[in-house]
């Protein structure tokens, strides 16, 4: 994958995660929606921080590298304690939440298909 698929990714984990959350406003609990919302919300800022990291990894020299690449474990610790924070302290699902949180999967696997096709999505 070229450096622009992270791009392209981070802006359909935005979109399908926007459709996501107006769909559960229809159809859901403000519970339930609330919870996906917020699932939506820690994938989109993890995956901002996940592209901004590789950017910076891959434009960075050798030397550069690990300093670079050690930034992945405490984004990674702050998003697991803001997921476990979410769940104990505000009234969401937590079932909302993992769903929220798979947006991420569905950009990658679409990502994926178009890399293997070679179809263009969101340019």
């Amino acid at each position: 994958m070229d450096p622009s698929a992270l791009s392209r990714i981070e802006k359909l984990n935005y979109a399908l995660g926007l459709a996501l959350v107006l769909i559960c406003a229809g159809l859901a609990t403000t519970h339930f929606t609330l919870g996906v919302l917020t699932g939506v919300v820690l994938t989109c800022i993890n995956f901002s921080l996940v592209r901004m990291l590789v950017e910076k990894l891959l434009a960075g020299g050798p030397d550069k590298q690990g300093r670079t690449a050690i930034l992945f474990v405490p984004k990674m610790s702050g998003l697991i304690l803001a997921a476990a924070l979410a769940v104990f302290l505000l009234p969401i699902s937590p079932i909302g939440l993992g769903i929220g949180f798979s947006v991420f999967l569905v950009s990658i696997m679409v990502e994926s298909i178009r890399f293997m096709t070679g179809a263009a999505l969101l340019g």
